[in-house]
C-alpha cells in the first residue's frame, strides 16, 4: 500500500475513533444511571487513552490506557498534576484548548511529540518518542452542569510519520518536478507531449525557439500541422504504426515550418509512453534542430563544390592521389579526358581505369614525385577522340604538417590549344593583311572608277553632241553609236568596280529569293552550253530578302556563267537555294562575312562538277582584274564580292583540285512580315521622255567641276539644252561667280569630289545664301555618297558620271521641279 493510501486509511480510523467516543459517552451516560457499575473499572477498560480533569485544571482521573500511553503512572498524574501549573502546556497551546473545552467547544490539538525519558512502568524501562493527537471536550451533569474536562489521547505516530513521509515524498516530489522542468527547458532538444489525436499537451522553451511559438500559442494544435506538406505522409504512416502497437518509437528527420515561414530542419523521435496495461497514456516528441548542422554541412559543400567549381574551370586536366595511387579528387576535363564521370574516377586506382601500359606509366610517374620529394614537369602526347593531343605534366608532392607524403597533386596542360591558338594567331594576322591588301585594292579600284567615269563623260558627252548633230542617215552616225556604246560597256565596267570597292549603293526592296533565283532559270539556261546539264533544287519555302534584285540576279548569274567554263566537256551545275541557321563558328570560317552575326540565312548555292581551284587560286579569285581565263575581265567574282558585302551577306567557297567548286552566298533572312507597300507590285517607271531642247531657255547655271573635260562637255550640252553657263574649277571660284550672278543663276551643277572645299559642303554654303536655288551633285560614285541632310531639303538632285545629253536633261527637270532625291 503507498503512502498516499495508508493516509487516507489513518483519516478513517480517526473519524471512526470520535465516533466511537460520543457513542461512548452516551452509552456511559445511560449505563451510569441505569446500572450502578463502578465507574473506575469503567473508566481503566478503556481502550482510549483518557484523563479527567476538574475544571480548574487539576488531573482527577486518568486510565491505564493513558498511563500506558505516556509511559507515566496514574498516582504520578492524579491529584499532582495541574495543566495550568504546566509551562509546556502553556507553550504549545494545551491550555488554550482546555480553555475551549471549559466554554463547552470540543476541540482537538494537533499532533505533538511526546517524549518518555526513561518511565519506568510495572518493571519496564520504556525510553521512547511518540506522536500523540489530544483532544479536550467538555462533561456535564444531569443538570447540563460542567463538572469534568475529558482529555482523550491517541498514538498517531504511525499517521505523523506517514504524513511527514508523504511531506517529504511531496517536497522530494517537487524537487524532481523543478529539476524536471528545469531539464525540461533547459535541453537543448525541442520537446513536444501530444494525446493519441496529434494534439499538443505541453511543450519546452526550445521547441518554441525551434517553431516560433510561444509555449501558449503551441498548446491545443496539431503538431503535425507545423510540418512541412512535403513530409506530413511519411510521418503519418509512422505515427499509425506507434497508435497500432506495431512499434514503441521511430525516428525520422524532416522539416518543419517556423512561424515566419522559413523552414527548419530537424531529427524527430516520436515514443509512446504506456501505463502497466500497455494503455497509451501520452506520447512524447524529442526534436533535434539540424538546421545549423545543415548549414554548415551546405556550407562545407558550398566550399567543396567552390573548389570542384573552380579546378573545373581551369583549362588543365587536374587530380590529387594518395600514396596508394586512389584518386581523392578530379576535374571535369581529366575525366571528360579519361571517358569517366568525376564521381566514378573517386577511390579508384590507374589500374581500374586506364590500359594497362598507360596506368603502369601514370603510376612510375607518381612513385617517381614520390621517391624524389620534387614536383617534376614532362612533356607528351596522346591520342584522343579529337585526334594526337599534348600535354606538359607537373606532378608534384603533398606534405602534411610533420613533412610526411600523403598524396601527389597534378596538372596536365592541353598545350595543343595553345599550339592551335597560335596557328588561329597566325591565319587571323594572315587575313588581317589579306584585308588590308583587298582594302588597298579596293581603295585603287575605287579611284581608278571615279576618274575613268571622268573621262567618260567628255567620251559620252561629245558622242551624244555629236549623235544630236548627225542624222541617221550619215555615213558618221553608226561610228558614233558604236562609240556610245563602248563607252556605256566601259561605264558597266566602273559600276563593277564600284560595286567590289562597296561604294556603289544600290536601291534595296525586299524580294523572294526563291522566286528570283527560279525566274532567271529560262535565261540562265540559254546562257550555258548544252553539254552543261543546269539543275535546280529550290527552296520549299519562300525565302524573304532585303535586297537588289538586279544585283542579286548579277550574283546569281556570275557564278553560275564561272562554274559553267569551269567545267572541261560536258558536266553538271547545280543551283539550290534553302533555309541555313549558321552559328558563330560556322560563319567565322567564310570567305566573306566572317563578323556577321549568326542567325538565319537564305542561301543560294552554285556547284559545279570542273576541275576545281588550287589554294593559290582560291586565295585571288575575289581580286579584281584577276582571272583564270584568257579572254575574262577578272571583275565577275569581284564583283559578287563588292554584292555580298553591301548586302551584309557572307559567302562559303569549298573547292579543291580535281573535285569541282561550291559557291553559296547567304543573305540576311527577313524575318518581320511585309508592309503594305511592300506587298504591291512596283509601279512600272515613267519612259524616258525625249530631249527637250528648250528646257533652259531663259535659265543660268554654273558648272563647277575640277575636271576640264568634264566642265568642257557640261557646257556644251548646256548650252545645247538653252541655258547660260558660268564654269569654275573649284569651289572658291564658284562662291566668287555666284556673289556677282548669283541673282541670276537658277541651278548648279557641282562634282562631289572635288579638292579642298568638296561639292557637298560648297552645296550646304550656296544653299545658305541663296534660298531658290536647286543643285545637282554629280559623282562618278553612287547617290549614297550624298549626304543625308542635302537629300532631305528637296533642293538637292544627283547625276551619276558619266552622263549623256538625255540623262543631263532629265536631271535638270527632275532638279527645277524641286524633286528631292
Amino acid at each position: 500500500m503507498d503512502i498516499h493510501e495508508r493516509l487516507r486509511s489513518l483519516e478513517r480510523e480517526n473519524a471512526i475513533l470520535r465516533q466511537q467516543l460520543s457513542i461512548l459517552r452516551a452509552q456511559v451516560a445511560v449505563s451510569l444511571a441505569t446500572h450502578p457499575i463502578p465507574f473506575d473499572a469503567l473508566f481503566h477498560q478503556l481502550p482510549l487513552p483518557m484523563v479527567l480533569f476538574a475544571p480548574d485544571g487539576l488531573a482527577v482521573a486518568m486510565n491505564q490506557a493513558n498511563a500506558q500511553l505516556v509511559a507515566t503512572p496514574i498516582d504520578e498524574v492524579v491529584g499532582r498534576y495541574n495543566i495550568f501549573n504546566d509551562p509546556v502546556a502553556q507553550k504549545q497551546g494545551f491550555v488554550a484548548a482546555f480553555e475551549s473545552a471549559r466554554r463547552g467547544r470540543v476541540t482537538t490539538m494537533p499532533p505533538t511529540l511526546y517524549n518518555t525519558a526513561e518511565a519506568n512502568i510495572a518493571g519496564r524501562v520504556i525510553d521512547q518518542q511518540f506522536w500523540s493527537e489530544t483532544t479536550y471536550f467538555p462533561i456535564y451533569d444531569a443538570l447540563q452542569r460542567l463538572v469534568l474536562i475529558g482529555e482523550l489521547n491517541r498514538d498517531v505516530t504511525d499517521w505523523v510519520r506517514m504524513h511527514e513521509e508523504e511531506q517529504r515524498l511531496a517536497a522530494t516530489l517537487r524537487e524532481r518536478e523543478q529539476h524536471f522542468a528545469a531539464l525540461f527547458d533547459q535541453i537543448r532538444f525541442g520537446i513536444v507531449t501530444i494525446d493519441e489525436s496529434g494534439r499538443i499537451l505541453d511543450c519546452n522553451r526550445a521547441m518554441s525557439a525551434i517553431l516560433g511559438f510561444e509555449r501558449e500559442e503551441l498548446i491545443g494544435k496539431r503538431i503535425l500541422h507545423r510540418t512541412h506538406p512535403d513530409d506530413r505522409e511519411a510521418d503519418q504512416a509512422l505515427w499509425e504504426e506507434l497508435l497500432n502497437g506495431a512499434r514503441d518509437s521511430y525516428t525520422i528527420e524532416k522539416r518543419y515550418l517556423h512561424k515566419d515561414g522559413h523552414i527548419v530542419y530537424g531529427r524527430m523521435t516520436c515514443i509512446a509512453i504506456r501505463d502497466a496495461n500497455g494503455q497509451i497514456t501520452f506520447l512524447a516528441r524529442l526534436i533535434e534542430d539540424l538546421s545549423a548542422q545543415r548549414a554548415a554541412e551546405a556550407e562545407a559543400e558550398a566550399g567543396r563544390r567552390l573548389l570542384q567549381d573552380i579546378i573545373d574551370q581551369i583549362p588543365a586536366l587536374i587530380f590529387v592521389k594518395d600514396v596508394a595511387g586512389r584518386y581523392l579528387i578530379v576535374n571535369e576535363r581529366l575525366a571528360r579526358f579519361a571517358g569517366y564521370r568525376p564521381q566514378d574516377m573517386i577511390g579508384k586506382v590507374d589500374e581500374d581505369l586506364f590500359p594497362p601500359a598507360l596506368a603502369e606509366y601514370y603510376r612510375a610517374f607518381d612513385r617517381e614525385v614520390i621517391e624524389s620529394r620534387r614536383s617534376i614537369q614532362r612533356d607528351d602526347d596522346r591520342w584522343t577522340a579529337d585526334g594526337l593531343t599534348a600535354f606538359t605534366t607537373i606532378k608534384f608532392p603533398l606534405f602534411d604538417h610533420a613533412g610526411n607524403i600523403y598524396g601527389v597533386a597534378g596538372v596536365a596542360l592541353d598545350v595543343t590549344e595553345r599550339r592551335q591558338l597560335e596557328l588561329e594567331r597566325q591565319r587571323i594576322e594572315q587575313q588581317l593583311r589579306e584585308a588590308q591588301r583587298l582594302e588597298s585594292l579596293g581603295a585603287m579600284a575605287g579611284g581608278i572608277a571615279h576618274d575613268f567615269n571622268n573621262l567618260l563623260v567628255g567620251v559620252l558627252g561629245n558622242v551624244s553632241l555629236a549623235l544630236s548633230e548627225t542624222p541617221a542617215d550619215h555615213p558618221m552616225h553608226n561610228l558614233l553609236v558604236q562609240i556610245e556604246q563602248a563607252a556605256l560597256r566601259a561605264t558597266e565596267l566602273t559600276n563593277h568596280l564600284l560595286t567590289y570597292t562597296g561604294r556603289h549603293q544600290p536601291e534595296m526592296q525586299r524580294i523572294d529569293l526563291k522566286q528570283t533565283v527560279e525566274e532567271m532559270e529560262h535565261l540562265l539556261r540559254s546562257m550555258i552550253p548544252h553539254r552543261i546539264e543546269l539543275v535546280f533544287v529550290p527552296a520549299t519555302t519562300p525565302l524573304p530578302i532585303e535586297a537588289n534584285i538586279a544585283q542579286v540576279r548579277q550574283v546569281l548569274m556570275n557564278l553560275a556563267i564561272n562554274a559553267a567554263e569551269a567545267i572541261n566537256g560536258s558536266g553538271v551545275v547545280t543551283i539550290t537555294t534553302g533555309l541555313r541557321e549558321l552559328c558563330a563558328h560556322e560563319l567565322s570560317s567564310m570567305q566573306i562575312g566572317a563578323d556577321q552575326p549568326p542567325g538565319q540565312y537564305a542561301a543560294l548555292t552554285v556547284q559545279d562538277t570542273g576541275q576545281g581551284m588550287d589554294e593559290t587560286t582560291k586565295a585571288r579569285i575575289f581580286d579584281p582584274f584577276f582571272s583564270t581565263k584568257f579572254t575574262g575581265r577578272g571583275l565577275g567574282l569581284a564583283t559578287v564580292n563588292g554584292i555580298v558585302r553591301a548586302h551584309r551577306g557572307a559567302l562559303e567557297l569549298v573547292t579543291a583540285p580535281g573535285q569541282g567548286t561550291t559557291f553559296t552566298v547567304y543573305w540576311p533572312l527577313v524575318t518581320s512580315p511585309p508592309t503594305q507597300e511592300e506587298m504591291s507590285p512596283p509601279s512600272q517607271s515613267t519612259p524616258v521622255q525625249t530631249t527637250n531642247t528648250n528646257v533652259g531657255v531663259n535659265s543660268t547655271v554654273l558648272v563647277v567641276d575640277d575636271e576640264p573635260a568634264v566642265r568642257h562637255v557640261a557646257q556644251r550640252m548646256l548650252h545645247r539644252l538653252g541655258f547660260t553657263v558660268y564654269d569654275a574649277g573649284s569651289s572658291d571660284e564658284a562662291l566668287a561667280i555666284m556673289r556677282e550672278h548669283g541673282e541670276r543663276i537658277t541651278l548648279a551643277l557641282i562634282d562631289l569630289t572635288m579638292p579642298g572645299m568638296t561639292g557637298d559642303e560648297l552645296a550646304d554654303t550656296l544653299l545658305k545664301q541663296f534660298s531658290t536655288l536647286r543643285i545637282i551633285l554629280t559623282s562618278g560614285f553612287s547617290r549614297q555618297e550624298v549626304p543625308a541632310h542635302l537629300r532631305a531639303t528637296g533642293k538637292v538632285s544627283f547625276l551619276a558620271k558619266p552622263f549623256t545629253m538625255n540623262t543631263l536633261s532629265q536631271a535638270i527637270n527632275t532638279a527645277l521641279s524641286s524633286h528631292a532625291l
